[in-house]
Formats: structure tokens, C-alpha cells, sequence
């Protein structure tokens, strides 16, 4: 049973205690999630998450949050059913906010810019959460943490930050450390961003480099995003963008971009098959804002390897498998054609609750159907309940 406890004081004056429950209830369906309707896997997931916990007010300057979180998985497919379960403190930090700056210490979600590197990826059911401490004055924000909450989460996992915004944007540095199969991985990004408008045109921008040691080579990456908005139609919002991503190397180099820690899943496409790495996508997406209460979205993508010969890796990081293992051919002679993806998506409020579904179609390219010895599409759909009292 859900419910919700007033605001209270407790034995100290100046203390309140705002308790809250979240609940988010999701069903996924995918259909020939390895893109071959031989393969006879086809899956459903019911995805659970609760979340409980409450805000404190210590002092005008000082408050907090602590938050528990559980999550469950029951998942049916053509080749088995069973569930699983997690369960973790997602957040538990203090703040001072004061005249000039902002300090956060303890377990807590780190957004930075549009997420494209450092993000909660709150869509996933654990979602991500950070241990360490942030602190925000003028036109700085440094961070320093561990990876606390994250379904990919390894123990040598660290990362920190600096972002400094400028007449032109917003510039950061981020060092991550982390350990893979093959080493450690050292790697440091310089990142610039920006947005500006032109009339009724807004572009937004993004630019990043890399380099240090991974996995015993040389990192050298590089990615970029341009996007390009406009007010089309009816209130709809018309936007194009394009966004690569390094890929590939050698025995001594490494160029494939890391994607760090980032929130994708409104980014590549709904299916989360395609992350910011080794990639060029070319995308076209319509929003409608409030049709009767709806908000609507549509979105094209058209994807291909930037480096055939290096894999596709998904929004999580990981590498696409297909019915024959990884896809991934190291000769580049399959090409570079991933395919193209068909989204649609919409929500609506429901009181304290938001209602929202979504459905995607992903064909396969030249290159998926050459890897994989097939070509059927690949089919995904949600629909999803969440409430916050």
C-alpha cells in the first residue's frame, strides 16, 4: 500500500521531515530481440520499482534526502521465464546552499548538461547515483565520486569533473577511472557545449576529445552532436540532429569513444540500441507538446558504424548481440549499415501520476543482416504507470 505522511517536525524545531513514495510500474514486449524470427526469443518484462523516502529541512542553508529503493524484474521469453530482484539506499545526502555556493556530500544523482556523459539514467530500473561530493559557485561545478547505484557498476569505478560556463557555452574536463577485462581504463574528456538562437532556428551543440590509457593502448576519441530546432507547425517542435562517434583502433591505440556515465535513452533512438560510440546518426524527431492533455513524439534515426570494423554498442555501453554472438566483424567487410529506427511515444498526466507508452521499429541494415545472417525487424513496445506521492 502506497501513502503519504504529512510534513513533520520532529523533537528539533528546526528540523523537517518531508516523507514521499514513488512507484513506477513498466511492461516491456520485444519481438526478435536478435532480429530473427527463427530464433523464437521473443520477451516480455515486468519491471517494478518503489522507491520511499523522505526530505529533511535541518536549517534555513541545510537539507537532505534519504532514499530506499527496490526493484523487480519478471521477465517471460520463448526461452525461459523467472524473476530477479535488487534492492540499495539510492540516495542519502546533506546540502548547504548558500549565498555564493552549493555543496552536496554523500549518495546523489549528478546530471550534468543534457547527460550525454555524466547522467542518472533514471529509465533503467536501478537507475545511477553517485558517492562523493559536488560543489557549485559562480560558474563552476566540480564533482568528485564513485559509482554507487548502476546496474554496470564496478568496484574500481571513479569519475570527477570541473565545468566552467563562458559567453560561449560550457566547457568541462571529466577523468574517469574504471577497470575492464583487458586493464585499467584512464581516460580523460574535454567537453564543450552550447546553445544559441537564430530567428525561430535554436541550435544546440557538442564536442568532446579524448585521451590516456585504456586497457594498456592509447585512448584518442572524439564525438560531437549538432542539433538544429524549430517551431514547425501547430505547436509541434521540428528538430534535426546529428550525432558520431569515434570507433575502432589497434593493437596500440585505442579511438572508440567512452560514453562515461551517461543518460541515452532519449538520445539514439527508444530501443536503446544504439549508444555514443562508434556511431553516425542521423536523426529527425517531432514533438507535439499538449494534444488533449497527450504529449506526443516521433523520431527517425538512420545509424551506421563510423568504423566498420569495430562493434555496435547499445545506450548501456555493451556490445548489440545477434542470434551468431556479438555483432561485430573485424574484417569491415559487412559494411557499416546498422539500419533504421521508427519511434513513437506519448504520455499523459494522471493527477500525481504520469501514464505513457511508447513503440519502436528498428530494420535492420546491411550490416545487422550480414553479421547476423538475417533481416528481420526488431520490434519494441511500453507502456508504463509512475506515481509520486
Amino acid at each position: 500500500m502506497l501513502f503519504l505522511v504529512s510534513p513533520v517536525v520532529v523533537d528539533n524545531p528546526d528540523t523537517l521531515v518531508a516523507p514521499y513514495v514513488e512507484w513506477r510500474e513498466r511492461l516491456d514486449q520485444t519481438q526478435n530481440p536478435t532480429f530473427s524470427t527463427a530464433a523464437q526469443k521473443n520477451g516480455s518484462n515486468l519491471y517494478t520499482r518503489v522507491r520511499a523516502g523522505s526530505d529533511f529541512i535541518f536549517a534555513p542553508r541545510i537539507t537532505g534526502r534519504f532514499e530506499y529503493q527496490y526493484s523487480h524484474d519478471l521477465f517471460f521469453s520463448d526461452a525461459a521465464n523467472g524473476s530477479k530482484d535488487a534492492s540499495d539506499v539510492s540516495l542519502g545526502y546533506l546540502k548547504y546552499s548558500g549565498d555564493a555556493i552549493t555543496l552536496t556530500a554523500g549518495r546523489q544523482k549528478i546530471d550534468w548538461g543534457n547527460q550525454r556523459l555524466i547522467g542518472s539514467s533514471d529509465w533503467t530500473m536501478l537507475g545511477r547515483s553517485f558517492d562523493g561530493a559536488r560543489l557549485q559557485f559562480g560558474k563552476l561545478d566540480i564533482f568528485a565520486a564513485t559509482v554507487g547505484v548502476d546496474g554496470n557498476r564496478t568496484p574500481e569505478a571513479r569519475v570527477g569533473g570541473i565545468a566552467c560556463a563562458n559567453r560561449l557555452g560550457t566547457t568541462q574536463v571529466i577523468i574517469k577511472h574504471d577497470r575492464a577485462a583487458g586493464g585499467s581504463v584512464d581516460v580523460q574528456t574535454l567537453d564543450h557545449s552550447l546553445t544559441a538562437s537564430f530567428g525561430r532556428f535554436n541550435l544546440d551543440a557538442e564536442g568532446a576529445v579524448q585521451t590516456g590509457k585504456n586497457q594498456g593502448t592509447d585512448q584518442k576519441a572524439w564525438a560531437y552532436h549538432v542539433g538544429v530546432g524549430t517551431d514547425f507547425v501547430l505547436g509541434t517542435t521540428l528538430k534535426v540532429e546529428y550525432n558520431a562517434a569515434s570507433g575502432g583502433g589497434d593493437a596500440n591505440t585505442t579511438r572508440t569513444f567512452d560514453n562515461l556515465y551517461p543518460t541515452n535513452h532519449d538520445q539514439y533512438g527508444l530501443s536503446d540500441l544504439t549508444g555514443w560510440k562508434n556511431v553516425n546518426d542521423f536523426a529527425v524527431k517531432l514533438e507535439k507538446a499538449n494534444v488533449h492533455g497527450i504529449s506526443l513524439k516521433a523520431e527517425y534515426h538512420n545509424l551506421s558504424l563510423r568504423d566498420a570494423s569495430d562493434a555496435w554498442y547499445n545506450a548501456a555501453g555493451g556490445v548489440n548481440v545477434g542470434e551468431n554472438g556479438n555483432l561485430v566483424d573485424p574484417t569491415g567487410a559487412s559494411g557499416r549499415d546498422l539500419g533504421q529506427e521508427f519511434d513513437l511515444s506519448a504520455s499523459y498526466g494522471l493527477g500525481k501520476g504520469t501514464l505513457s507508452a511508447g513503440f519502436s521499429y528498428f530494420k535492420p541494415g546491411n550490416f545487422t543482416q550480414a553479421v547476423g545472417g538475417f533481416s528481420d525487424a526488431r520490434k519494441f513496445g511500453y507502456i508504463q504507470f509512475q506515481v509520486r506521492f
